[in-house]
């Protein structure tokens, strides 16, 4: 199928830009035609003075003459030339770089001139602008803008995708007719066509809301078909009827009082107990707000029935955490035991012969739990700690067994993610602090004054007895990046900023047991301030961490802020955040100002979404969640109308038979389920 061509055997190009497309996954024809614009300009040429539109980007059409270099006074070349529209009046041109193509034009040359129009010193002058001989892709029509990775520009996309459209006509349409035929779509060739190559504004905006459409009912039928086919499919063999009573014993036993939204969360695990099928539920909560208390009484209620529960965590600092925990919570009876790469290969094999035979009750672990040999008697419950940092077919494994899954996450889910990637599980948000809990104090800092106030602050917090979590974004030094990081930060701060406290660094290149070493210490009170990389969002708790300092704050999305945030605060005493700004002029200042407004993670995930799109939310790409070419998480209308389709269509039709091109599409592509 052309599709299928690849790209390095059909496209006339370098080996930088075809290796430059591999590592933008587009290496199909397939791929680089679905590298959908992320908008799209007008080009209109405008040959008469009148129509020059000042302070925009324009369309110029005319005679280049006298074209000349010059040396500014700091040596650079430049060049200068006239254009002569076609009534007659001139304009002056500059470029700061000189194009390739003015060095064998000739005087008085008919060109097409793309660039900003602005008045210079009473001069009308057009800057950098674009050279062409001859109308094409780039000029005298609308044109597609595209998401740029140099050398992959918006000019050379336009070539390229120009030259490949006419395999457009071997999409296949995965849209039954009905959803076509009420919504008035365009079929999927004619809207691939239009969205890179379009007629008129409209027309692109009607394939670009239609290519939306497609790709959210996609997913929806997948997520969907899959919690359908699994509620039809499996039956509960751990179902246990709630009975409050043991419930409320064991929250005597807690030295706090749950918060409503904890209570509720938990109420609707239990219910799910009692369900025909396994539940498969979603806890999202912030940053301590209590969720894994949640996880230990819903587990409590599976080994009363007489089943194991296991617990999985994304790292063995956090599973030594729930370890410790657990052996808090659960009585002497329960044998609880933790099973991580650093545990001993004996201990290991006695531990998983233990599971097998039903001695051990609950596991906890790392990625060690889901090797082929540990295999538990009756795994009732299985609760998955930071869900997205483990792939989806990882986290199937616990639930092969009809398992209860229950995964848990401090990443904020807007509701519209919610509606979308997480469609086939039931979702709890637990979206309240523990009682006693302040509000951390958090503040924009992005001047030379500020940062001194803040650094005698800072001290006067480490005489007070506190700690001090201090975030860079890198780990060392970088040419292409302008961020601190982590190695030059430590100094810094341990030789000029604080030399008389005690300061210690960490970040993802450590081996394990060095993190872990570092963070006991920290835990411990062996040193003062902690500079780190982004490691530190989930970890170990530092109960007398009161001040999180985060360097180039613009360079992070606002819910992995937020996140950072939660590391501290997670006592009674008062907690405190700053926000330090790399580039003190940075428009970014205004978005960040929101973490002083707002402490609901919901909110300012909303405000990410809006702001800076889905990958930015998640600070990296998480397994199991999809990038969107045309989807806008923010366009609840199309989200809910796909749903809508879906639900549907499946209730039609669950197999999909009567729609062999979407099932087709549905079972081969693996994105992330």
């Amino acid at each position: 199928m052309s599709l299928n061509f690849l790209l390095k055997n059909v496209l006339r190009t370098t080996s930088a830009h075809v290796k430059k497309l591999d590592g933008l996954g587009l290496s199909t024809v397939r791929e680089l035609l679905e590298y959908f614009p992320r908008k799209i300009e007008s080009t209109d040429l405008v040959g008469n003075f009148l129509e020059i539109r000042l302070g925009e980007k324009n369309t110029l059409s005319g005679k280049l003459c006298d074209f000349r270099k010059e040396k500014t006074p700091r040596g650079k070349m430049l060049g200068r030339a006239a254009l002569v529209l076609d009534d007659g009046a001139t304009i002056d041109v500059i470029w700061f770089q000189i194009p390739y193509i003015l060095r064998n034009l000739r005087d008085e040359s008919r060109v097409f001139l793309v660039g900003k129009v602005d008045r210079n010193f009473g001069k009308i002058q057009i800057s950098n602008p674009e050279v062409h001989l001859d109308k094409n892709v780039h000029v005298g029509r609308l044109r597609a803008i595209y998401p740029e990775s140099p050398p992959i520009t918006s000019k050379w996309l336009r070539e390229k995708i120009a030259g490949l459209l006419m395999f457009v006509k071997d999409f296949p349409e995965i849209l039954p007719e009905e959803i076509l035929a009420e919504k008035n779509f365009l079929k999927k060739p004619a809207a691939v066509k239009q969205i890179h190559h379009p007629d008129s504004g409209e027309i692109w905006y009607a394939a670009k809301k239609r290519l939306a459409f497609e790709e959210v009912f996609e997913i929806q039928v997948r997520v969907l078909r899959e919690k359908f086919f699994r509620e039809q499919a499996a039956k509960n063999p751990f179902r246990v009827k709630f009975d409050p009573e043991p419930v409320k014993k064991d929250l005597k036993k807690l030295p706090f009082e749950l918060t409503t939204a904890q209570k509720k969360t938990l109420f609707q695990i239990l219910k799910d107990f009692e369900l025909d099928r396994p539940a498969h539920r979603l806890v999202q909560g912030d940053v301590g707000s209590g969720k894994t208390v949640v996880a230990f009484l819903a587990g409590a209620a599976q080994i009363r029935a007489g089943n194991q529960v296991a617990i999985l965590a994304p790292t063995e600092i956090l599973a030594q955490q729930h370890f410790a925990g657990a052996l808090k919570f659960f009585d002497e009876e329960t044998r609880v035991e933790l099973l991580t790469g650093s545990v001993p290969a004996k201990k290991k094999e006695e531990i998983k012969k233990n599971l097998r035979t039903g001695q051990i009750q609950i596991l906890i672990g790392t990625h060690a739990i889901l090797t082929e040999n540990t295999v538990f008697k009756n795994l009732g419950l299985a609760v998955v700690d930071e869900q997205h940092r483990f792939g989806v077919r990882q986290r199937a494994i616990l639930a092969e067994n009809h398992a209860h899954v229950v995964a848990m996450t401090a990443t904020p889910i807007p509701r519209t993610l919610a509606l979308t990637v997480y469609g086939d599980q039931d979702i709890s948000v637990i979206d309240e602090l523990p009682p006693g809990r302040k509000k951390i104090i958090t503040r924009v800092v992005a001047d030379e004054k500020t940062i001194t106030l803040c650094n005698r602050f800072i001290d006067d917090q480490i005489e007070k007895k506190r700690q001090i979590f201090w975030v860079c974004p890198l780990i060392d030094e970088s040419d292409k990046i302008e961020a601190k990081n982590v190695h030059d930060e430590y100094d810094r701060i341990a030789q000029i900023v604080f030399p008389k406290r005690n300061v210690e660094f960490l970040h993802g290149k450590m081996k394990p047991k060095e993190k872990n070493a570092v963070m006991q210490r920290f835990k411990n009170r062996e040193f003062d301030i902690l500079v780190s990389t982004s490691v530190i969002e989930v970890g170990v708790d530092i109960p007398d961490a009161t001040v999180m300092v985060i360097e180039n704050s613009e360079r992070f999305g606002l819910s992995q802020l937020h996140q950072f945030r939660g590391r501290i605060g997670r006592n009674e005493m008062q907690s405190y955040c700053f926000l330090m700004v790399g580039k003190k002029d940075d428009a970014q200042k205004t978005r960040l100002q929101s973490m002083e407004k707002f402490h609901s993670g919901h909110k300012l995930s909303e405000i990410d979404l809006e702001l800076r799109g889905m990958g930015e939310l998640y600070g990296v790409r998480q397994s199991g969640i999809p990038d969107f070419k045309c989807a806008d998480l923010s366009d609840v209308e199309t989200l809910q109308s796909a749903r809508d389709w879906a639900v549907k269509i499946l209730k039609e039709d669950l197999s999909l038979e009567k729609f062999p091109a979407l099932r087709k599409k549905v079972d081969s592509d693996e994105t992330f389920f």
